[in-house]
């Protein structure tokens, strides 16, 4: 009788404990099983060397502005805003995502480097967590032939060759991040421009780079170097004599 009468009391708690669901209530906002959402708002994407960007970070329920962090692992800050900025970016349509990250309620814990070196690494990680994934790029909104040192060529013999070069500002007049100088010309990548010659009779042009082109003159007259990126364009007069 005394197994039996242990049995029914242990099933009827088992009973219970389904019935009336899981029996520890989580109101604590820090506890990672309590529900909190973290919503970040700003610019999907910057699209000009140097742009900054400000980010903002609303929770449901509400956190204090110093609970919340931005960041990844020993750079953080706190506060309801956060500020990146597009340093590196790529020449569009080149581009690279990355996320901008808030989080809340951090948790010391370590974990093991395998090495021969036997490395202990210590690390938060975070109860609650939002972020946004951004596009960095550089969108060029200005053009400008050159050649190569001025916006104007010297009269050329037939038989004779020029150098053009093309420069590109973006939206906030920073030239493009990649050429690191007047005369940087990686050899490949994404063009600044393609270049055409209005009359094929006169010169030729051909490109050299990403950013330059060499024109060669072919008979005595006058004509036009385009560059084009999209929309963008600028020329230069060239005349052979």
């Amino acid at each position: 009788m005394g197994r039996r009468l242990a049995g029914l009391l242990a099933a009827t708690l088992l009973v219970a404990f389904f019935a009336c669901g899981d029996p520890y209530q989580h109101t604590n906002p820090y506890d990672p099983a309590f529900p909190v959402t973290i919503t970040v708002s700003g610019p999907d994407t910057l699209f000009s060397s140097y742009e900054h960007a400000t980010y903002s970070a609303q929770t449901l329920p509400s956190f204090p502005d110093s609970a919340i962090h931005w960041g990844s692992g020993s750079n953080l800050t706190s506060g309801r805003t956060f500020t990146i900025v597009n340093a590196t970016p790529p020449l569009w349509p080149e581009t690279y995502t990355s996320a901008v990250q808030a989080v809340i309620g951090p948790i010391d814990t370590a974990f093991a480097v395998n090495s021969t070196i036997p490395n202990i690494i210590h690390t938060n990680i975070w109860r609650h967590q939002g972020y946004k994934n951004v596009v960095f790029t550089q969108r060029v909104t200005h053009i400008q032939l050159r050649c190569p040192d001025t916006h104007a060529c010297d009269t050329l013999s037939a038989g004779g060759a020029w150098s053009v070069w093309v420069d590109g500002l973006d939206a906030l007049n920073q030239k493009i991040y990649a050429l690191t100088s007047g005369t940087a010309n990686p050899a490949t990548g994404t063009p600044v421009a393609t270049f055409v010659t209005r009359d094929t009779t006169v010169a030729s042009v051909s490109p050299v780079g990403i950013r330059a082109a060499t024109v060669t003159a072919r008979k005595s007259g006058s004509t036009w170097i385009v560059a084009t990126r999209s929309s963008l364009l600028d020329s230069l007069q060239l005349t052979v004599r």
